[in-house]
């Protein structure tokens, strides 16, 4: 028997990082509603290969042109077949999801909640429709403070159990090198309108000694390319695997999201040894100690932004890349993957 049925969208790289490290430790059973998804960050974001779980997916081809009927007729066959003790639902945005819910115990629903308060309506019909579905689910992993606020508005009664993450990064080996400030800022996204990248755009046209990269494709992609001045420079998504040059050539990540459920990206600098300047509105802003190993400001405040950037001279440049030192992303995974076991043991 699985301890863990785990029902998630698509093969994210975190997700499946996650899983294969779940799985050194719990018996897990995982099914992908779809191969691949249409927007994504990379073109090695989702990965089919070195899955160590047993898996299966219930559609062909990307996630926004999935066939519901067919989610839904493979689910049952799926879970005719497979005997678990939890049940793992990822949100509840998906008709998969409330089929699910409402097929299980509400003590064998366990929801993984990656959407927080910020960005998440709780009040009116919306609000209404998910304590409906939280009605149904007897624990929830939390990513973090702000999904636990989330929760809390939602006046969800059941056991709440904090994971510090959405996942796990990749984690190439990498020459740690002393590094020099040089005023060279980065960004890593899809360029959509809640990414904010207007105001990024917009701060550094007025700061011609400071170079700005914007890595990501997106739908602004064009407006924002004709409106930069020459110290800004965009390049088109770089896979996973050569984001490594691209963080260790800069010196600080900038994420200035109106509203991010997480935010990866601020792990992966981390991990690489870059400061970060994050918007008060991502989930994972909570891994940043405002002044000493980034910043942490609000996304609608130009002028805060602007001030952040240049108060960080070479000496303050130096205390934060030690706080950066400080801060083990190792350690937050392992806390991530106990919280996973320690939810089957504690509610077996």
């Amino acid at each position: 028997m699985y301890d863990y049925l785990i029902v998630t969208h698509i093969p994210a790289f975190y997700k499946v990082n996650l899983y294969n490290e779940l799985s050194k430790k719990l018996n897990i059973y995982v099914i992908f509603i779809a191969e691949n998804t249409i927007e994504q960050r990379a073109n090695d974001f989702n990965v089919t290969k070195g899955l160590k779980f047993p898996h299966s997916f219930l559609n062909k081809g990307s996630f926004q042109n999935r066939n519901l009927k067919v989610s839904i007729s493979t689910m049952k066959s799926v879970l005719d077949t497979v005997k678990y003790k939890k049940l793992l639902i990822p949100g509840w945005d998906l008709p998969e999801f409330w089929y699910l819910v409402f097929s299980h115990r509400k003590s064998q629903n366990f929801l993984v909640l990656e959407s927080t308060a910020i960005e998440s309506c709780h009040n009116g019909i919306k609000g209404w429709i998910k304590r409906f579905f939280l009605n149904r689910v007897g624990s929830v992993l939390a990513s973090g403070k702000e999904h636990i606020h989330l929760l809390n508005n939602l006046r969800f009664k059941g056991q709440i159990i904090t994971t510090g993450g959405v996942g796990i990064i990749n984690k190439p080996l990498f020459d740690r090198q002393k590094k020099q400030y040089e005023k060279k800022f980065l960004f890593i996204g899809r360029l959509s309108e809640v990414k904010n990248i207007d105001l990024l755009v917009d701060v550094f046209n007025s700061l011609p000694d400071y170079e700005l990269t914007i890595i990501g494709d997106g739908p602004l992609y064009n407006s924002l390319n004709m409106s930069v001045k020459t110290n800004i420079h965009f390049l088109s998504k770089v896979d996973n695997k050569a984001l490594v040059d691209s963080f260790l050539s800069h010196d600080i990540l900038i994420l200035p999201s109106l509203s991010e459920p997480w935010g990866l990206v601020i792990e992966e600098a981390l991990y690489f040894g870059v400061p970060v300047i994050a918007s008060r509105n991502c989930g994972a802003s909570e891994l940043i100690m405002d002044g000493l190993n980034g910043f942490i400001f609000d996304p609608f405040d130009k002028e805060q932004l602007l001030s952040i950037i240049q108060s960080i001279n070479v000496d303050k440049y130096s205390e934060l890349l030690s706080g950066v030192e400080k801060f083990s992303i190792n350690e937050k995974d392992n806390k991530q993957v106990a919280a996973y076991t320690s939810a089957i043991l504690n509610f077996d």
